[in-house]
């Protein structure tokens, strides 16, 4: 893989959904809906980790500063709708992980496919918080 864009873009697209799990962590209704949103925070930082790590390694730079690429992140009224949104970049998520799959040599391959997993599983869990 030359181009490192999606890369790039799949860690935007993770650094808005670290700052909507905040979010619902802060107004979780539930110990149990807290618990949940603190695994797919996990995960969401895990899967950052892993993208950097092979960033480095495919570019042999750091990745830049990437904060002020956010995009503006809507302002929610309550847990459930900021758990909607964040189902759909879960799944915005695990279809750029997809493609970066695709694109990605075989030896980053088991990263990838860890990751989406992952994301698969974050995703669930916030069908279970019954969106």
């Amino acid at each position: 893989m030359t181009n490192c864009s999606p890369v790039k873009y799949l860690l935007k697209e993770l650094m808005e959904l670290e700052v909507v799990y905040g979010y619902m962590l802060l107004n979780a209704p539930t110990e149990e809906a807290r618990r949940m949103t603190e695994l797919n925070l996990m995960t969401v930082r895990n899967t950052k980790d892993i993208l950097t790590k092979m960033y480095n390694d495919l570019t042999g730079d750091s990745l830049p500063l990437m904060g002020e690429i956010l995009e503006e992140i809507p302002v929610f009224a309550e847990f459930m709708e900021a758990a909607r949104y964040a189902f759909k970049e879960e799944l915005q998520v695990i279809h750029l992980l997809k493609e970066l799959y695709l694109a990605t040599e075989s030896c980053h391959h088991h990263s990838i496919f860890g990751c989406i997993v992952e994301h698969q599983s974050n995703a669930m869990r916030l069908l279970y918080l019954d969106l």
